[in-house]
């Protein structure tokens, strides 16, 4: 869920005249069980940008079963094999399907082969093998089983505590970081070092705040403390302490309390103020903060931030570029 929302922010920025790659979307285990593909594994569904099929077979750590990829540190520890086949839409833009398959996996020890047949490139200039035996034998399968038309299934999974031990990590990370090491040593913030180490079945810690599943959101707070192809960081004061949101594209929005009232004096909250908010474009390199009074007017369109719209106008454009070839 989040890699998809992630994933968004960065095609919308996608520039056909300086061609980039761009990252996979993982659809989730499927039912494909090739030869020689041992029984504590998987064959994990990804695609790529102009509907490329991809196909990963990696161990399955049933501990982390709702995470994208499985267990990252396995993966990075034991080579796994990985399957990739161009698209039909892969011609509007061969260069995006090109270097977007150099930029897979870059953080795994994968064995990357290409299962369709191409002229004047040579795969292994952008990182891929050729197929040995075993290789050969699952490139068949997975033309046999995965032809136009084919149907498959695919499971995904969900956890609904997935983000408790993120939202601590950030928020103990932004209270130290404004207000010094005091932030860290009151009552909350020993129940945020305790969800550090929450595990499955444990009573939850005493967080103020909200995760992804924990209660409905009113989706007009989502958009509004959010900016579209962007992640938004605001912290604001409350009767409580210092209140952090997290906020991904405008589509998905998560709240902490960072620094509870007790270990902070006047002079803290006067650094606060009203609330201040950071507007982050992972996929350009760029950042603006600005005060919170600043960004709901910019929200509510009564006064717009000039270069946030235009990047806003700009990402629209680039989600129309795929929505047009």
């Amino acid at each position: 869920m989040v890699s998809q929302w992630l994933h968004q922010n960065a095609i919308a920025f996608f520039d056909p005249d300086n061609v980039e790659g761009l990252p996979l979307i993982c659809m989730g285990p499927s039912d494909l069980s090739p030869p020689g593909m041992p029984d504590d594994h998987v064959c994990e569904s990804w695609l790529g940008p102009l509907g490329e099929q991809i196909y990963w077979i990696r161990p399955q750590d049933e501990r982390l079963y709702w995470l994208t990829g499985g267990n990252p540190r396995t993966a990075k520890e034991v080579e796994t094999r990985a399957y990739f086949f161009f698209s039909k839409r892969s011609e509007k833009n061969p260069k995006l399907t090109w270097l977007s398959f150099r930029d897979a996996f870059k953080k795994q020890r994968v064995k990357k082969m290409l299962c369709t047949s191409i002229l004047g490139a040579d795969p292994q200039d952008i990182g891929f093998v050729r197929p040995d035996d075993l290789g050969e034998q699952q490139i068949e399968y997975f033309h046999h089983h995965c032809k136009d038309g084919a149907t498959r299934h695919i499971r995904q999974s969900m956890y609904i505590h997935f983000d408790l031990r993120f939202l601590a990590k950030i928020a103990i990370g932004v209270g130290f970081n404004l207000f010094g090491r005091k932030a860290l040593e009151t009552e909350y913030s020993d129940q945020l070092h305790k969800a550090l180490w929450h595990r499955s079945g444990e009573q939850l810690p005493s967080l103020r705040g909200a995760t992804a599943f924990s209660q409905e959101r009113d989706p007009r707070f989502t958009r509004f403390t959010g900016q579209e192809y962007a992640v938004t960081v605001a912290v604001v004061p409350s009767a409580a302490g210092v209140v952090l949101n997290l906020n991904i594209g405008a589509h998905g929005t998560w709240t902490i309390m960072c620094a509870s009232l007790e270990g902070l004096s006047t002079k803290d909250m006067e650094l606060i103020k009203e609330g201040r908010v950071m507007v982050l474009y992972r996929w350009l390199q760029k950042g603006f903060a600005l005060p919170m009074h600043e960004f709901i007017a910019h929200r509510a369109g009564s006064v717009l931030h000039s270069e946030l719209d235009e990047l806003t106008r700009r990402g629209d454009a680039g989600l129309e570029y795929f929505r047009s070839l």
